[in-house]
């Protein structure tokens, strides 16, 4: 059988470039985009069946090339499959579903989804012309869909499965322009999230908001260390060092401690890493022994300065823990990459100013180094999206412009205009 795992589209219809991050948030950019992420569960998947199956599995990613929907169906018609993997998020999933019926049209492949649409809408997607619909965390439901067993219940043993593909794709072709240094490879040590913000499609994916806390898994840190080595002796003088791109790389704070620490002693920490974080369990100690095993730049979300807002999107935001954690990161030689929003629940455009004053601020007090503004999106699945549903706040339904950039949302005292003009001014 010829299984191809596949990555959704690199263009929309529309004709914007997409930047896929399904299992947290896409988005899309009039222009050229400016980087790509790694497809590291669909890589995960690709390795897993290439090892547990007898199948001729490949991996390709139609997003890093750019190609549109009806490019990429040419392509996938070529390799003939016998089943089609994707992933799709809202954003991506009316291309993408285009694109595979024109693949199923010519080839008579079954389709398989996969991603947080599927696991929020399985019922539209079936309708649509999915032939089979995995919610969730889904490597091991397609192995076992394709061997016609059960798969084992709960999350997956993160050590049990193989490093992700680098045969098919290469790890060191996708970036991100906002790495500390060239050549940091997307690595992760960990999986899931113990918090449940209410824009947040973490929750969702990992089993529901409320029900997910205990979604957040680590690998041994030394299988961890393995993966570096392999990385760093492949690619040569090319690897620069790993962006640890997971939901909450320091979820575990003594795990943490124990994967630093692993990496001063089998001496990686001569390479320099990047890691998506949380504020909340940093401390001074902990800052410093991550300064000494190589890292350069920690990313946290920080959503807003209002504890308002916080309450309302369900994300504890304290302004001084913010940001002593802040000058213990500039204080230990780590630059601080801050991620915030605008038009969240709760916010208005003076609490939503206020919040970009104080990233002018911060960065003026050498605080932050880096920053993202995104427009908050109620995205399908999501506490937030059920609640602007039901408040009439919703102004669209087209799935294409639920992007990060434009706003979806027009609160009574706070339009969406309003939203996209203060976006615009950060």
């Amino acid at each position: 059988m010829r299984v191809i795992v596949a990555t959704s589209v690199g263009k929309l219809d529309n004709g914007q470039e997409l930047i896929l991050f399904p299992s947290r948030w896409d988005s899309a950019v009039n222009g050229r985009r400016p980087f790509a992420y790694y497809p590291y569960e669909l890589a995960y998947l690709s390795s897993l069946l290439k090892r547990e199956t007898d199948h001729s599995v490949r991996m390709i990613d139609g997003n890093l090339a750019l190609w549109d929907a009806d490019q990429y169906a040419a392509h996938l018609i070529a390799l003939n499959p016998d089943v089609l993997v994707t992933e799709c998020s809202a954003l991506t999933y009316p291309a993408m579903t285009r694109c595979a019926r024109l693949v199923e049209a010519a080839t008579g492949c079954s389709l398989w989804l996969t991603g947080p649409l599927g696991t929020h809408d399985a019922r539209r997607a079936l309708l649509d012309g999915w032939d089979c619909v995995f919610g969730g965390e889904y490597e091991a439901k397609v192995l076992h869909a394709l061997q016609g067993t059960e798969p084992p219940a709960g999350y997956i043993d993160l050590d049990w499965l193989p490093w992700p593909e680098d045969t098919d794709i290469a790890r060191i072709d996708y970036f991100e322009i906002s790495n500390p240094v060239a050549g940091l490879i997307q690595v992760y040590p960990t999986r899931g999230c113990p918090l449940a913000c209410t824009f947040c499609v973490v929750p969702t994916y990992y089993g529901g908001h409320g029900k997910s806390h205990r979604s957040h898994r680590q690998r041994d840190p030394n299988l961890v260390c393995d993966e570096l080595e392999h990385l760093a002796a492949k690619y040569g003088d090319r690897f620069g060092g790993a962006f640890f791109n997971e939901e909450a790389h320091n979820a575990n704070p003594e795990w943490l401690a124990r994967f630093a620490q692993a990496l001063i002693d089998r001496g990686l920490n001569r390479y320099v890493y990047d890691a998506m974080c949380g504020v909340w369990t940093l401390t001074p100690e902990i800052v410093d022994l991550m300064a000494r095993a190589g890292y350069k730049q920690i990313r946290f979300g920080v959503e807003s300065t209002s504890e308002l807002v916080g309450r309302e999107i369900r994300k504890t935001l304290h302004l001084d823990r913010i940001e002593s954690a802040m000058r213990w990161l500039r204080d230990a030689g780590i630059a601080a990459y801050v991620t915030l929003q605008v038009g969240a629940p709760g916010s208005t455009e003076a609490i939503d100013r206020a919040t970009l004053a104080d990233l002018a601020r911060w960065r003026s007090e050498r605080m932050v180094t880096r920053y993202q503004v995104s427009t908050s999106t109620p995205l399908p699945g999501t506490p937030f999206h059920k609640q602007a549903t039901e408040m009439g706040w919703l102004i669209t339904n087209d799935l294409s412009r639920y992007d990060g950039e434009r706003a979806v949302v027009s609160y009574p005292n706070y339009t969406a205009d309003r939203i996209e003009a203060v976006r615009r001014s950060a």
